[in-house]
Formats: structure tokens, C-alpha cells, sequence
């Protein structure tokens, strides 16, 4: 699982009215409907709302030009509502047209580790008039991040990757460095460690929407947003208006995983390695219906990246390696427009490596991704990972004869979390199908390779009420693949709660060549 960082390449043409009426907050937990699928809980659930804990009055200055700002006290431990507080930095775009304002929209962004307050500076400007007119668009930096009580880990502000897991004479040294980040994590942030889970961050999103004057929430979250805004429908399941989420991640994938998947980490169990091959296999196809458009459209595409990548699992070309060819793959799919400069990139690997796959070289030295603290303090305590560098060393070989160029990745991916020191009591780990009186739409893309389409299926079960749109085109979430089919959808839900019809899909507004 990845932060999502990438540029707002479109906004939401959205049509919005004004909120229905609210439902009191829910004091005790529904039971799940008949026949829906619920998390795993723990042995002791957390308690369910914000515990009593007093709504921050929000005091707005103006900030940033023509947002306004605020700080919102909260608790750091919601079992203990009147104890120690952490302050929450807040922010909105104030409605253009007050004399007509509906309300508030809540926007994350995804990470976990992107702040909603820079965020909002950047894209809310360029939000559609409509929604500018209407409705204050609202962001915060989640617990943990930014100007919220932000993690501090000295002296692993850049977290790099040491050692290879898969060359024996640098295993320890690979996993020694992996937990570094923790360790400094522990020593710079103390008992904040184990209150950053989703969860605590959903409640603070509950205290905001009241302390914004909105008996129901209107919600967008992108990509971990998806995550935070399953949390809330099932912590306040009477508290939602409207709930899009974009770039879904499966719930109990990302939570705990089904039975049987104790020893997979997240991204194995979200089966990532296949969205990103089931993306390739997608560039490769464009790439070759494009002709000269795409450089690297002559030949056979898929047997002249196999050769590549045998090839450089012998040694660097030209200052290539494995590990920096695979992060730039990894760009690529996230945001289509970079095809072209990735096909120009593999065309210029292509000459010096014709026939290496016949050698079937072993891959020693795989691309791992790395994570800062502030991703790590989230995603750490909210989902199960394995805890021992041989639960990861077994699964490397099954996993690589899978998907050999992309499951190493997804299986080392989080072993930055063996032993992480926090541990957040309270997180949330199901049921995920807590009654609702509206339903919620669940907005993919064909081809992402962070979170999968099938990611989003699994997640619209789980929550029972959620419908799938699946937008034809490629990237991360509908912000990088702006399609007006998909924009219009969404408008007509958030305006009229009303979802697109069983298996509809959209268009994308352009294609990578």
C-alpha cells in the first residue's frame, strides 16, 4: 500500500443540494444485515462514536489567500474524552454564494501521510463553480501529519532501502534497516504511536462535521480516503448523507484479510503484483496500437520487456538498474500521461538486451518500496501484517513465481512494519456492512494500479449498500483519468442519491497516446 501523491489532473463536475435531515449519532452498534459479509472484529471492539468527547469550536481566520483556518482540539484517546488533546489543523474554502449554502464537503485526499491543508490549497481553487458556489470545501490534516500533531522520527526523515532480502550475506542488514524508521519513530513520538489509527481519525472527523454545523456528512476520499471513509460509514453509519469513494481499497484486505491470509502482507492480500501486470499488459497493447506515437511499439512488446528484465537482473545498463526501471514503471501506471516517456525509456533498454530472458537469471536485488514515518504510524497499526522476516522470506519465492516482475514488491513492501512499536487499541476492523440509509458510491478505474477494480467490488460487498462505477481508462483513481461520464454519474449522486445502474461503466475524456 502506497501513499497516493500524485497531481489533481481533474475535479469533479459535481451538482449539489442541500443536505437531507440528520440522524442522531448511533450510541450503540446495529447488527449486520442478513447475508453480508463482516470484518473480523477484535476480542475487544473499540467503543463505537466519539465517547462524549466535546465538539471544538472552530474560530477561522483567514489563511492562504481566500481560505480561512482553524485549530480543533480533540482527544488523543477517545477512551479517555476529557484527557490529554491533540490539536487538528483545519481548513476550508468558504462558499462563494453564502446566501445559498448547503453545507459542507470533506475532502481526504488519500496517503495515508498526505495533509488535507496543503492539499486544498493546491486543487480546491479549481473545484467547479457549482460546488464553489454551494458548499464550503473542507480538508484537515489527519492526526499524526503535518500541523495535526505531526509523528517525529529523527534521523529517518529519508528512509532508504539497505541490503537485498534475497542475497544472504544481506538479509539481516535488509531487515536491520527496515526497522529503523520505527525505532526513531518510537523515540521522537512516544505514546502518539498508538492512538493514528483510522479509526481515531474517523472520530475526529465526526467532531469536525459538528463543529461545522452539518448534521450529516458529505464525503470524497481518494484512495486511502476510501479507507477512512468505510471506517466513518461503519462508525457513524447514521451520520452519512452522500459518501463517494474513489480508488477503493478493500476493507478487509487492508484490516486484517480473510481467513487463511494471516501471513500475507497488505498489498499481497490486495493483490496489487496483478493489477499492476493486468496494467502492463494494458500499456503494452495501447502502446503497439499506437504505432510511432509510442517508441517502443515495434516487435513484441511483451517479449522484449521480458528480456529487460532479465537482463538487468544480471546488472545495471547504463546506469539502470532493476530496482530504478521498476519505480519508474510504477509512476507510469499511476498516471498514463507519463506512456510516452515511459515507451521511450524501454525502447532505449531494448537493443542491449535482446535474448537475455533465455539466461533466466534470478532477481537478487528487487525493487522495495520504502515508507516514511507518517505513512507508517497509520498504515502499520491499522492493518495485520506478518511480524517475522521468515514469514516474508516464504513468501518471496511463491510470490515471484506468480507475478515475476511485480510481486517481490508487494511482498516486501511493508516489512518496514515488523515490529512496529505502536499499537492503536482502538482501530477498526469490522463489520463493514452497518445499516445505512443511503447508498454509496464506489467509483474505480478498469486499470489502477494501487487499488485494484476487484478491490472495489470486494469493498461495495462488504459494505453492502456500495455501487460500483468503473471508469474504461488508466491510472490512479478518476483524479488522473478525467472522464465526463464519471464526473456526471457522481454529480447526480451527491445531488440526488441516486447511483449509476448495475455494471455501468464510463469513458475516459482522452487516451496516453
Amino acid at each position: 500500500m502506497r501513499p497516493r501523491r500524485g497531481a489533481l489532473a481533474a475535479v469533479l463536475l459535481l451538482t449539489l443540494t442541500a443536505c437531507a435531515p440528520a440522524s442522531p449519532e448511533p450510541q450503540a452498534q446495529p447488527q449486520p444485515r442478513p447475508g453480508q459479509a463482516a470484518g473480523r472484529a477484535e476480542a475487544a471492539a473499540p467503543p463505537l462514536g466519539t465517547n462524549g468527547a466535546a465538539v471544538p469550536e472552530l474560530r477561522w481566520a483567514p489563511c492562504h489567500g481566500s481560505f480561512q483556518c482553524a485549530s480543533a482540539p480533540v482527544p488523543l484517546s477517545y477512551r479517555e474524552p476529557r484527557g490529554k488533546t491533540i490539536t487538528l489543523s483545519v481548513i476550508k474554502l468558504p462558499a462563494k454564494d453564502p446566501a445559498h449554502r448547503a453545507g459542507s464537503l470533506f475532502v481526504n485526499f488519500g496517503g495515508p501521510g498526505t495533509d488535507g491543508v496543503g492539499e486544498l490549497t493546491r486543487f480546491g481553487p479549481h473545484y467547479p463553480e457549482e460546488v464553489r458556489a454551494h458548499y464550503d470545501l473542507v480538508s484537515f490534516d489527519p492526526r499524526g501529519i503535518g500541523g495535526s500533531a505531526p509523528v517525529s522520527c529523527p534521523g529517518a526523515d529519508e528512509p532508504k532501502v539497505e541490503g537485498s532480502p534475497l542475497r544472504p550475506d544481506q538479509h539481516d542488514a535488509f531487515y536491520a534497516a527496515s526497522a529503523t524508521v520505527g525505532k526513531a519513530c518510537a523515540a521522537g513520538s512516544g505514546e502518539l504511536l498508538d492512538h493514528l489509527s483510522t479509526a481515531n481519525v474517523a472520530r475526529d472527523l465526526d467532531l469536525l462535521r459538528q463543529a461545522a454545523g452539518d448534521r450529516e456528512l458529505n464525503y470524497y476520499g481518494y484512495s486511502y480516503g476510501t479507507y477512512l471513509g468505510g471506517t466513518y460509514a461503519n462508525l457513524f453509519p447514521g451520520s452519512v448523507r452522500s459518501m463517494v469513494l474513489d480508488g477503493t481499497l478493500d476493507l478487509v484486505a487492508n484490516a486484517t484479510g480473510k481467513p487463511g491470509q494471516e501471513h500475507a502482507p497488505v498489498d499481497v492480500r490486495a493483490d496489487v503484483a496483478a493489477a499492476q501486470q493486468e496494467e502492463l499488459e494494458h500499456f503494452f497493447a495501447v502502446c503497439a496500437a499506437a504505432g510511432p506515437k509510442c517508441a517502443f511499439s515495434q516487435g513484441d512488446q511483451r517479449r522484449k520487456f521480458a528480456d529487460i528484465f532479465a537482463k538487468l537482473s544480471q546488472g545495471p545498463i547504463g546506469g539502470v538498474t532493476l530496482a530504478s526501471l521498476l519505480q519508474t514503471i510504477d509512476s507510469a501506471l499511476y498516471l498514463s500521461p507519463r506512456w510516452k516517456s515511459l515507451g521511450q525509456t524501454l525502447n532505449s533498454l531494448a537493443a542491449s538486451s535482446a535474448g537475455a530472458a533465455g539466461a533466466r537469471p534470478p532477481v537478487l536485488d528487487p525493487y522495495v518500496p520504502v515508507h516514511n514515518g507518517g505513512f507508517l504510524a497509520v498504515q502499520c497499526v491499522d492493518s495485520d501484517n506478518p511480524q517475522t522476516p521468515a514469514d516474508y522470506d516464504k513468501l518471496a519465492a511463491s510470490e515471484q513465481a506468480r507475478q515475476p516482475y511485480f510481486g517481490l514488491a508487494a511482498v516486501f513492501s511493508l516489512t518496514q512494519c515488523i515490529g512496529w512499536p505502536g499499537h492503536d487499541a482502538d482501530r477498526y476492523t469490522g463489520p463493514w456492512n452497518r445499516q445505512r440509509k443511503n447508498p454509496i458510491l464506489v467509483l474505480n478505474n478498469r486499470f489502477d494500479p494501487a487499488t485494484p477494480v476487484s478491490n472495489a467490488r470486494a469493498t461495495a460487498a462488504e459494505l453492502g449498500d456500495g455501487h460500483v462505477l468503473v471508469v474504461d481508462g488508466a491510472g490512479h483513481t478518476s483524479l488522473d483519468v478525467p472522464s465526463k461520464c464519471a464526473w456526471d454519474a457522481v454529480a447526480r449522486y451527491l445531488g440526488e442519491l441516486k447511483v449509476p445502474a448495475e455494471g455501468a461503466t464510463c469513458a475516459p475524456d482522452a487516451q496516453p497516446f
